[in-house]
């Protein structure tokens, strides 16, 4: 590589990246951090018990969630037990008629079908009343989880690098992580081939880049060679899945999996079933690929159009909630779709950068009136923290900062709304800023001149972009543009050229096109990009915003 572009050096010291070794690292295509899986607290004693129960000719079952994450996971797990044993099978609840996380209803279905070991994927750390009653039905349980726990943890071996007492050196895996973490632990045991571990990283990097865990550290290594077999897949349903949306003759990068494969994917549990996904990820029939890969399109387009509908319908009560000093949207949605709801929430708050909740109806097992709610917060309010001085008010919650769910009794819904404006107005009064939006701050000062093919490609070693390591913001000032015009099918995009660097401005046209029209000096910040259009590379300035 060329000596190291002065704005890329500014960019890695803002990310706190200086020592000469942290940035050979942060910078190689082959990054080496990773860590012994046995650091993991219970894993030698997980992988003890899966063996056990192997040798006593066990059925197991791997329990996920519906989303990417859970997905991926379960589907990794069930791979690698295969190799050692015949009796394996899956469960992936409803979003629907089960919620998240394990439920007493699906361990009675898996002991009924025969099933004798439960070991949970991206869920169960805080299932202590159903992790109980499985094993009162005589099922065996191991948890194997990320997500935080608070209040009470199952009575069982959990495999999670955030509970209490851990000692991992990284704490930020996502579900899929600490399956891949386990499989690594029964390579090891086993003396099974390693290259079958290289299989499973097309997995873990989805699930890394889809769940929003910060892209550093052990993430940033699962994720670079995530990627990398990602594009190589062996694995024929994603290879299929992977050709219908359109990128089978492109390199696949961090962009492409959040925003195109993933939300497929995950269109499955939130329009559907996911159960089906799994095998997707595991089979080789072509018959059956063709029929989750249809099935997966048409999932996500129902998706967008319900999305739409309830964005519609959401945005007119926050835009008057909000015109009226709310410093937090508690929006009941009535029957909408709740497979949308938190996506719904996220471009809520997005638009009025303001924390959102979404409540839909419900019902509890008696049939009594409920609330769901999804929630998406901004940054500097902590959304679980928030709730969670109202946990008395739920029969079911949990989260982090930036989201939380919940199922709530419909009685308490103005009592709720009434507690959270009061516990945002003593934030704001401690913090009259928290909900003011910053002016854009650059990572790096650039000029059209240094813009090149070698910058572009000093930049793409910072990738993946994604949580915790975003894509660069640079600034180019005193910018007179020139060539200004109009695309798109409603003119929505802005093409226009700063010197001799083409930009393009998405989605903002009307925002910015007078400002940009006026012959005066701007500033444009965003982060230059190359693709291939027609066979040759091309490079263009991104740009995110403008003053």
């Amino acid at each position: 590589m060329n000596p190291i572009h002065p704005a890329v050096a500014r960019i890695l010291s803002r990310r706190g990246i200086t020592a000469p070794g942290d940035v050979e690292e942060f910078l190689s295509a082959k990054p080496m951090k990773t860590y012994d899986p046995f650091l993991l607290r219970n894993m030698t004693e997980g992988v003890d018990f899966i063996l056990s129960a192997i040798d006593a000719d066990k059925p197991l079952c791997v329990y996920g969630d519906y989303d990417m994450d859970g997905i991926a996971s379960a589907a990794l797990l069930v791979r690698v037990l295969r190799l050692v044993t015949d009796k394996v099978d899956w469960y992936i609840p409803s979003r629907f008629s089960e919620g998240y996380g394990l439920n007493k209803e699906a361990l009675r279905n898996i002991a009924d079908a025969g099933g004798r070991v439960v070991i949970t994927v991206d869920c169960g750390s805080v299932s202590a009343e159903e992790v109980l009653y499985g094993r009162s039905i005589g099922l065996e349980l191991l948890v194997t989880d990320h997500h935080n726990i608070e209040g009470r943890a199952a009575d069982c071996l959990i495999i999670n690098p955030k509970q209490e007492g851990e000692s991992y050196p990284f704490r930020g895996l996502a579900g899929c992580g600490v399956a891949f973490k386990l499989a690594q632990a029964l390579q090891r045991r086993l003396d099974l081939p390693r290259d079958m571990l290289n299989g499973l990283l097309d997995l873990v990097g989805l699930a890394t880049i889809a769940d929003i865990v910060p892209l550093i550290d052990e993430n940033r290594t699962l994720a670079k060679y995530g990627l990398r077999e990602l594009n190589r897949t062996r694995r024929p349903g994603l290879r299929k899945l992977i050709e219908k949306l359109g990128l089978a003759n492109r390199t696949i990068q961090a962009e492409q999996v959040a925003f195109v494969i993933a939300p497929h994917i995950n269109a499955a549990g939130r329009m559907g079933e996911a159960q089906d996904v799994v095998e997707l990820l595991l089979t080789d029939d072509a018959a059956v690929i063709e029929r989750v890969t249809c099935e997966l399109l048409g999932h996500n387009a129902d998706r967008k159009r319900v999305q739409e509908a309830v964005f519609a319908s959401c945005d007119e009560i926050a835009a008057r909630i909000f015109a009226e000093g709310a410093p937090i949207g508690v929006i009941n949605a009535g029957d909408a779709h709740e497979g949308i709801t938190g996506i719904v929430a996220g471009k809520l708050k997005e638009k009025y950068n303001r924390p959102v909740i979404i409540l839909t109806n419900s019902v509890d097992a008696a049939g009594g009136p409920y609330l769901k709610g999804t929630g998406r917060s901004v940054f500097g309010v902590d959304m679980y923290d928030l709730l969670l001085k109202r946990e008395d008010m739920f029969e079911k919650f949990g989260g982090h900062a930036m989201a939380c769910g919940f199922l709530m009794d419909a009685a308490q819904e103005a009592r709720f709304r009434a507690l959270l404006i009061e516990d945002m107005n003593a934030l704001l009064a401690r913090a009259p800023a928290l909900l003011t939006p910053a002016e854009p701050e650059p990572d790096a000062e650039i000029k059209p001149d240094d813009i090149s093919a070698a910058f572009v490609e000093q930049l793409r070693a910072l990738e993946p972009f994604g949580n915790g390591n975003p894509a660069p913001l640079l600034a180019m000032h005193g910018q007179v543009v020139s060539d200004l015009m109009r695309m798109g099918d409603r003119g929505q995009v802005l093409k226009f050229n700063a010197g001799d660097v083409q930009c393009v401005l998405f989605n903002r046209a009307d925002a910015y096109y007078a400002a940009l029209a006026s012959g005066k000096a701007v500033s444009l910040f965003g982060c230059p990009v190359s693709e291939f259009y027609r066979g040759r590379e091309r490079i263009q300035f991104k740009v995110e915003h403008i003053i």
